[in-house]
């Protein structure tokens, strides 16, 4: 697991130029930092002014004019974005637009030759004057934005369309006439009848963020539009990708671009998306406003990485997110978390002096960079005490004995393989690759071939963690007594980690049951926080685990291991299904529904891969009932009876409810059973019949008549009735339809059969109804011989439950 330092101040602001005009503006509360694609020019954002500052030393000539002072009246429109696009061979420009569309075009100082700050174009970017930014970001050479127009020119119909569906997506090229010389080229509708969205942009995308405060299915959408495609992808922050147009499809218009999917938006929450990003490698940076952590690709696919508790958290608390190669960064306030992106698992947390944190997007940068009122911060990862040429020898030998066992696995010779023979051989050039990349991972020519930076950016994650396993076991030989636990544990968690993200063999296998088995809690710790259990605010509980964990968990055994599944090696699934037993028993049902349902999943196993096809619910009870002896019967019932709810299944609910009627929990018994009762006509009839006898023999029920009444099955007839009261009414009991003491009376069983005749006239009215056409309607007028042609329907049935009539 990669370890940070604290942040150290890497540049106090004294290396740029005018410090006490720096000084002064830094000073004021409402000042904004920006910087430069290339780290020389420091700029500061008052609400009428932009200060731009030079870092020393500098090519550029130190004079005033080597400093920008742009100053507007106060009553003129506010400043929508600061930018920096590129000017293609020349270099950025910085780009100053305000809300009604003026753009000023700068070219900084280059050289000593240059005359510095110069104002190359004004110009504006609307065509009609009434328009109004809303949002505004570069894209190469582009310029993309969204605009207002007035409810007139949009040509929008009713009061609702108007207010919402009066923006539009635009875009215009910088067209470049040698270094000093730019001019508009034609403005290029992307969207128009739109709703608001924030724009920002990649190297090849523009991403839209539909505005928190808006409550329309169409502001549900996110939207990725591919300028070189003409392509927009629709995804939302649940599902992701939901559907994918071209625009010549649509004639750029918002409403029939997401015509196809309303149906399915109708069915979406709206999620209120708090603050976004975009990454260096072009993807889009999303935290939601329950502090869930989403990336979003420009596919449309869509991935939580982490989900924060920010409950107490103000509205106006600044919130930045970025991610620095594997690592989230989240500046929160005066906190700063670092959380490992492709696990979710929180590295390291920090606490900052300021609590106004720009996170700098510094491409070529190795450590992470804070731009503060205060300086840049830098935070670095913490190298090795250990020398890495007493470490590489170490590493080297073990990537060549991962080799031979991979090898001879897979080998048809029963002559074993050697580490010599092994090196010698130049087919094997997998582990040869592999040692090469290692051992010259910590050297500084490494980036030197563009190559050897190919094969350790594909690996960086398996390098790193290989490098902090063997730094980790190092420390641990002459590591004091009261800190060996707790790098035990740390020492337990990546040796778990390392285990479920890779083929899970007989061996592998069962050296994850020795760990669970001799360092359970810390195993417990490990499984916790890489499958990311816990519970939202609404006492659902979630598991985050990425797609290949989940294959892991509910993939078949490995060859071999079929044999020793009853010797002592459980498989993945039991051994978490032990552990959640052991340490959070009320999370187990809920993590084997969640399986159920991944295991539905077109990946999934077969059946016969499954444990010769156990369903996942009896594999965890079989784990409840092996670990009953350490644990109160009441509990292991209670965990026995969620987990045969939760699966779904007809028999296992009518399981459930049956060791609920044992138990004499009557309330959730009747509860249970109205909400199974739709589930399966087995179910209801099932139950019913149990309760029915319950209800005979004892007085248990009585309170829970009503109850009853409204689960007996509509075929029910009342002979069936009772018979089955006949059948289960106690011996000792000669006469059961008396007045006195606790037995059975008429007057309980008398809302039961009304209910059952009820039934009854229902089904004779059905088929009658479909035994009559409509256009010969059946005669009434019969005379009955002997009762024959008797139905409910046409004669009264005399009320066999008054007290006269006993």
């Amino acid at each position: 697991m990669m370890k940070f330092g604290p942040p150290k101040l890497q540049c106090d602001f004294q290396v740029f130029g005018r410090q006490h005009v720096l000084r002064e503006a830094l000073h004021s509360p409402e000042s904004r930092l920006y910087h430069s694609p290339d780290g020389g020019h420091l700029f500061v954002l008052l609400p009428h002014k932009v200060l731009s500052f030079l870092r020393l030393p500098s090519q550029a000539p130190l004079s005033p004019s080597a400093y920008l002072e742009k100053s507007w009246a106060a009553h003129s429109p506010p400043l929508s974005a600061l930018l920096f696009p590129q000017s293609v061979p020349y270099g950025w420009v910085l780009t100053l637009v305000w809300q009604n569309g003026r753009a000023e075009i700068w070219s900084p100082p280059r050289s000593a030759l240059s005359k510095g700050w110069e104002l190359l174009q004004s110009l504006d970017l609307c065509n009609s004057p009434r328009a109004r930014l809303a949002s505004v970001c570069s894209n190469g050479e582009s310029l993309v934005w969204c605009e207002e127009r007035p409810p007139s020119e949009a040509k929008l119909q009713g009061p609702s369309g108007a207010k919402i569906y009066r923006y539009c997506i635009c875009q215009r090229r910088l067209v470049w006439e040698g270094e000093l010389q730019v001019s508009l080229g034609n403005m290029k509708i992307v969207l128009h009848h739109s709703p608001l969205y924030h724009v920002l942009s990649s190297p090849s995308h523009i991403f839209m963020v539909p505005d928190c405060s808006l409550r329309t299915n169409g502001a549900k959408l996110l939207l990725v539009y591919s300028p070189q495609d003409d392509r927009i992808n629709m995804a939302t922050v649940d599902k992701g990708l939901v559907h994918s147009k071209s625009l010549s499809e649509c004639e750029c218009d918002f409403k029939r671009l997401v015509y196809e999917c309303l149906g399915y938006m109708t069915s979406q929450v709206t999620v209120s998306i708090r603050t976004f990003a975009v990454t260096v490698s072009g993807e889009l940076l999303l935290m939601d406003a329950h502090g869930g952590v989403h990336l979003l690709h420009p596919d449309g696919m869509i991935r939580c990485i982490c989900t924060f508790d920010f409950k107490t958290l103000a509205p106006e608390v600044r919130v930045g997110i970025q991610l620095h190669g594997a690592t989230l960064v989240c500046a929160v306030d005066t906190m700063l978390y670092l959380i490992e992106s492709n696990t979710g698992r929180l590295l390291e947390k920090k606490i900052l002096s300021s609590d106004e944190v720009l996170l700098m997007n510094l491409p070529e940068a190795d450590d992470i960079h804070l731009l503060t009122k205060a300086g840049i911060y830098s935070v670095s990862p913490v190298s090795s005490p250990l020398e890495t040429g007493k470490m590489e020898p170490a590493l080297l030998e073990m990537v060549y004995e991962e080799a031979c066992k991979y090898y001879q696995r897979r080998s048809l010779s029963s002559a074993k393989l050697t580490v010599s023979e092994l090196k010698k051989e130049g087919m094997f050039q997998a582990p040869i690759m592999l040692s090469s990349i290692l051992s010259n991972y910590h050297r500084a020519e490494k980036a030197k071939s563009k190559m050897y930076g190919d094969h350790t950016n594909t690996m960086t994650n398996e390098l790193q963690s290989c490098l902090s396993l063997e730094h980790l076991k190092a420390k641990i030989i002459n590591m004091p007594k009261n800190l060996t636990e707790k790098y035990c544990e740390n020492l337990i968690d990546q040796e778990i980690v390392r285990l479920i993200h890779t083929d899970l063999d007989r061996e592998n296998l069962t050296y994850i049951n020795s760990l669970f088995s001799l360092f359970p809690k810390a195993a417990w710790k490990s499984v916790k926080g890489n499958l990311q259990f816990h519970q939202n605010g609404d006492g659902r509980f979630i598991v985050r685990a990425t797609v290949d964990l989940w294959k892991r968990i509910l993939g078949p055994l490995p060859v071999g291991s079929r044999e020793s599944y009853h010797n002592g090696v459980s498989p993945l699934f039991e051994v978490i299904c032990e552990s959640l037993y052991r340490f959070k028993p009320k999370w187990l049902p809920l993590f084997v529904q969640q399986a159920q349902d991944c295991s539905g999943l077109p990946w999934s196993m077969s059946n016969k891969d499954n444990c010769e096809g156990v369903p996942l619910y009896k594999r965890a009870l079989a784990v409840v009932s092996k670990g009953k002896a350490s644990t109160t019967a009441n509990q292991d019932c209670d965990i026995e009876i969620d987990i045969l709810l939760y699966s779904g299944r007809p028999q296992a609910i009518i399981q459930a409810i049956h060791m609920l009627i044992n138990l004499q929990r009557w309330e959730r018994v009747i509860a249970e059973t109205k909400k199974f009762s739709r589930l399966s006509p087995i179910v209801t009839k099932d139950i019913f019949i149990t309760l029915l006898a319950e209800f005979v023999k004892h007085r248990h029920l009585d309170s829970y008549i009503n109850q009853l009444c409204d689960i007996c099955p509509e075929e029910m007839t009342p002979t069936d009735l009772l018979r089955i009261l006949l059948q289960n009414m106690p011996v000792e009991q000669d006469q059961p339809f008396c007045n006195g003491g606790t037995p059975l009376t008429v007057g309980l069983l008398k809302p039961l059969f009304n209910k059952v005749i009820q039934n009854q006239k229902a089904q004779h009215m059905k088929s009658a109804a479909m035994t009559f056409s409509p256009s010969t309607p059946p005669e009434t007028n019969h005379s009955f011989v002997n009762g024959d042609g008797l139905t409910p329907e046409i004669c009264s049935v005399p009320d066999i439950y008054a007290p006269n009539s006993c």
